[in-house]
């Protein structure tokens, strides 16, 4: 994560008030134990999710590269679904 990337410290903040309102509801409704429970998987999920995008390639294919991505058939129309039963 790159402290100078644009928008960074906003996407911090908004999951931040995110985690924090969901333990606030969980608080009203269901207890202190449900609250924490409640933040620590969200705060887990935003943890997890960041490290998808960011090892997932590797986690995935066994190299630290992402996968390459599929061409498209010679003379086959990029928007065009080959196996559509509508196309032929």
């Amino acid at each position: 994560m790159n402290p100078e990337a644009q928008g960074l410290w906003a996407r911090v903040l908004v999951r931040a008030v995110v985690v924090a309102a969901a333990g606030v509801m969980a608080l009203g409704f269901l207890g202190v134990e449900a609250a924490l429970l409640i933040c620590s998987l969200s705060v887990l999920t935003y943890v997890l999710l960041w490290l998808r995008t960011r090892y997932g390639g590797a986690l995935f294919t066994g190299s630290g590269r992402r996968p390459p991505e599929r061409e498209a058939e010679p003379g086959a129309d990029a928007g065009e679904d080959p196996d559509a039963p509508w196309d032929r």
